[in-house]
């Protein structure tokens, strides 16, 4: 049996065989296992589906959800791929169209008596109907959002080190909002960085009540075979890859990762025990770093930095509680997950002050304070070197033995260290 849902009510269907038998008996034959593909056709005939810019929407709710290759693995179980499965239900809409249950409005964020207008930079209170499936839907009143707008922008005004950390943090959120809704091409992602307890931690729980979250491991997605497919597959249904705890940004493997999923629409990715497909990379990555963040000149175009002030010296745990508590209350439930009634706040926030900027996004250049872990002299040449040529002879370069000696004298456990830093290994000649 397959017990389906449309628009709140369950319907169940059985898939079997007849068969007639020489005496003219008719006998049933029921499927053990009901076939994946008559599951899906049956969700598309009762008007769950329709297909947007050559994509499919899940229209069920007042929320519409994005379906991509790992999502119809995972909803029904295909056991051999889905490279043609959604070009076969093109064709079914195309010549047996059924309309859905709820028109789509990809481009619009509701609440419950308000309309974010994304295409059109807007916010205007109206009376919902029932029969529209948005790209967000959030259950908050009018005037709860519009008085959130202050404890956000007092927020980022306390957290935010310097003004061009501010612009870049205050542009944030309405960024991400045009990318995962499909309106802007993804080119960036973000790098927060401070030390320990500064309220990136804080910040980023408001942003993932905004957007879908996925915790992301940079190191399993540079991995290679399967701990990378598995590792991409998280990317499913995700607009916000969060990247917590990670160590030091630096290297070519790292930078290679962050130019894949700030710049591509799609990767190749795979369930644990299930089959291969294309997952969608609508997710806008978030860094957030206590650690060293060193990338090359090439990634200036794309990283977008946000540097959050340092507590004070000699601060007590207490008396930072104390200083945070309101905005734990503000955006937060008692179990720290997010509260969408303050949340929202950094997006009508972002939102107005995008339409200051002259309806644009750009970014500002910000230094970041790599602090104690800021490159020494030896590890900066040897990375300019490393982006010559893929390794680096110990004893063929005077200049930089010189350096190393200087640097380490006969500390081999510092320099090991410092090596480990920018992601470099030392190997011996066989």
């Amino acid at each position: 049996m397959y017990i389906a849902d449309k628009n709140g009510k369950e319907v169940n269907f059985i898939s079997a065989y007849l068969k007639e038998s020489k005496s003219g008996e008719i006998s049933i034959s029921y499927d053990k296992n009901f076939p994946a593909f008559a599951k899906m056709v049956i969700d598309y005939l009762l008007g769950r589906y329709v297909f947007y810019d050559g994509k499919l929407y899940d229209v069920n709710s007042k929320q519409a959800k994005l379906i991509d290759d790992i999502t119809l693995i995972s909803l029904y179980g295909f056991r051999h791929g889905t490279e043609f499965i959604l070009d076969i239900l093109k064709g079914i809409d195309l010549h047996s169209h059924v309309e859905p249950v709820r028109k789509l409005e990809p481009y619009q964020i509701a609440g419950n008596d308000f309309i974010i207008d994304l295409k059109n930079h807007t916010v205007k209170r109206t009376t919902l109907s029932d029969d529209t499936s948005f790209f967000k839907f959030y259950p908050v009143d009018y005037e709860t959002a519009k008085a959130s707008k202050k404890m956000a922008d007092k927020f980022l005004n306390y957290v935010i080190d310097d003004p061009d950390s501010f612009h870049n943090a205050q542009l944030q959120a309405y960024y991400m909002a045009q990318v995962a809704s499909g309106l802007r091409s993804k080119t960036n992602f973000f790098v927060s960085k401070s030390g320990v307890r500064t309220g990136k931690g804080l910040r980023h729980i408001a942003l993932s009540g905004l957007f879908n979250k996925i915790d992301v491991e940079l190191d399993n997605l540079i991995a290679r075979g399967f701990d990378s497919l598995n590792a991409w597959a998280l990317f499913s249904g995700g607009e916000m890859a969060l990247a917590t705890e990670q160590g030091d940004i630096v290297g070519d493997k790292v930078e290679r990762v962050l130019k894949i999923i700030a710049t591509e629409k799609t990767h190749v990715a795979r369930n644990v025990g299930g089959n291969q497909g294309l997952v969608y990379l609508t997710s806008v990555l978030c860094i957030d770093t206590n650690r060293n963040v060193s990338l090359s000149d090439e990634m200036n175009g794309r990283k977008i930095l946000i540097q959050y002030k340092n507590r004070p010296d000699g601060e007590t745990d207490m008396e930072r509680e104390e200083i945070f508590e309101e905005y734990w209350q503000a955006f937060t439930q008692s179990d720290k997950t997010p509260k969408i009634e303050g949340c929202i706040g950094f997006l009508l926030t972002s939102l107005d002050y995008f339409n200051q900027q002259g309806k644009k996004f750009f970014w500002k250049d910000v230094e970041l304070y790599n602090g104690d872990e800021a490159l020494d002299d030896f590890q900066i040449a040897l990375i300019n070197l490393l982006r010559e040529m893929d390794f680096v002879p110990k004893t063929e370069n005077y200049y930089l033995n010189e350096l190393y000696k200087t640097t380490y004298g006969k500390n081999n456990n510092q320099a090991g260290k410092a090596l480990t830093t920018i992601g470099v290994k030392r190997l011996r000649k066989n």
